[in-house]
């Protein structure tokens, strides 16, 4: 095998690694859905355990680095690290670039999961709480829109598995501003076994603004 067809072979693994990981404009990667579509697991314990797909695009990746190293003959090193992190660093920039450049409406809003979270207190049967909610508006006009959390794997049961009450408030987001929007819910719950207070974190949402809706 000529070291051009090696290079082309590498450029078409590590791509592969890039398309299966990517997640725009909805949360879940499109590794998931095509091992989905083709009826293959992504979880080993159904939502939990061994990440098929990141275990896919890991081998994709390092055989793509190994089969790039091989086919070439100078700086091999230096420019197999630089693939490596250009594989994680790309695709996030492209996506960036993209929502300040052509995207509308909540396509432009980014969704940052580790500054966000919910603190919530319960008296008699009604809880209280307020969620700290942050994102990034990469577009030139504000953006108007409903949040709801959805699919809270591990709170399956309890009042949180679901804040639909987070989707009646219509939020707004100043153009090219990142913000932390504070939305205030109630919520009537029957279960004794909800504990008094609490605080989550990393919770998924869904927006929706119009006709436009996105899994963030």
């Amino acid at each position: 095998m000529s070291r051009r067809q090696r290079l082309a072979i590498a450029l078409m693994l590590i791509t592969s690694t890039i398309i299966l990981n990517w997640s725009y404009p909805d949360a879940k990667a499109l590794g998931e859905r095509l091992f989905q579509w083709v009826g293959l697991p992504v979880w080993s314990r159904g939502a939990s355990g061994l990440n098929y797909v990141g275990i896919t695009s890991l081998l994709l990746l390092f055989a793509g680095l190994f089969t790039l190293r091989a086919s070439l003959q100078r700086h091999a090193r230096k420019i197999t690290l630089l693939a490596l992190i250009l594989s994680f660093w790309l695709p996030p920039q492209l996506v960036a670039a993209y929502q300040s450049v052509w995207a509308k409406g909540i396509y432009a809003l980014e969704y940052v999961k580790n500054e966000s979270s919910c603190n919530y207190k319960k008296e008699d049967e009604q809880v209280t709480g307020t969620c700290s909610l942050t994102f990034v508006n990469h577009s030139g006009q504000d953006i108007q829109f409903t949040a709801s959390i959805r699919n809270q794997r591990y709170l399956v049961g309890s009042f949180l598995e679901s804040l639909d009450i987070l989707g009646d408030q219509t939020l707004t987001m100043p153009s090219r501003q990142k913000k932390t929007i504070n939305v205030v819910f109630k919520k009537m719950v029957a279960d004794a076994r909800t504990p008094e207070s609490g605080t989550f974190y990393g919770m998924d949402l869904a927006v929706k603004s119009d006709e436009q809706e996105r899994d963030l």
